[in-house]
């Protein structure tokens, strides 16, 4: 019994260490080629398996891509969380977490996959995707910030979809321009004056 235990384990290790690697290489070649220019037997050479490998874990080349989208949104999720801590403020820890955010958009292992990923996936998964992992965190600070006294316009929900969109737009402005990070100062600056007049707070 533990001879078979300790086999079962050491198959599910490499099943996840395989997968691990094929999100990485694919996550690589989208970044440096993007999603049209990369082939799926690419992805399995870089990644050193077999295609029968990548086959057995993703059907399509698309299922890899939004294998790779979910796992960016997990990261980006922490990264803005991670950047609102320190903030003292509901107002403050908002402003970090857009910083972070368009930060992060500007990068390469972000940018061309922000790009592409409305493309490959279509507006409303990516849109769907965005709302579910998003919006709990901009109503959490909304609900925060009323406590503290900022007038809210409108409707929370509402409010923080229509958020989420401005920063889905400014990470797009950012993630597509020629250099992204000369164009992320100018978009970080516009946001935060936004936020601004939105929430009725100097800037």
């Amino acid at each position: 019994m533990p001879t078979a235990t300790k086999s079962r384990r050491t198959q599910a290790e490499r099943t996840a260490a395989t997968r691990s690697a094929l999100l990485r290489a694919a996550r690589d070649l989208f970044a440096e080629r993007g999603y049209a220019a990369t082939g799926r037997e690419e992805i399995a050479e870089r990644a050193g398996v077999t295609r029968g490998a990548l086959y057995h874990h993703f059907d399509s080349k698309a299922d890899v891509f939004t294998a790779v989208v979910e796992q960016l949104q997990t990261e980006l999720v922490d990264r803005v969380v991670a950047a609102s801590k320190p903030g003292r403020t509901a107002v403050e820890k908002l402003r970090r977490s857009c910083r972070a955010y368009i930060d992060a958009s500007a990068e390469a292992r972000t940018a061309r996959i922000l790009v592409d990923a409305p493309a490959v996936l279509g507006a409303d998964v990516c849109r769907a995707m965005d709302a579910e992992s998003c919006v709990p965190l901009l109503e959490g600070v909304f609900a925060l910030a009323s406590a503290e006294g900022v007038a809210l316009p409108g409707d929370p929900q509402v409010a923080a979809l229509l958020v989420l969109g401005m920063l889905n737009e400014a990470a797009t402005l950012v993630a597509s321009a020629p250099v992204p990070a000369a164009e992320r100062g100018r978009v970080t600056r516009t946001v935060e004056a936004f936020l601004s007049r939105v929430l009725g707070i100097p800037a």
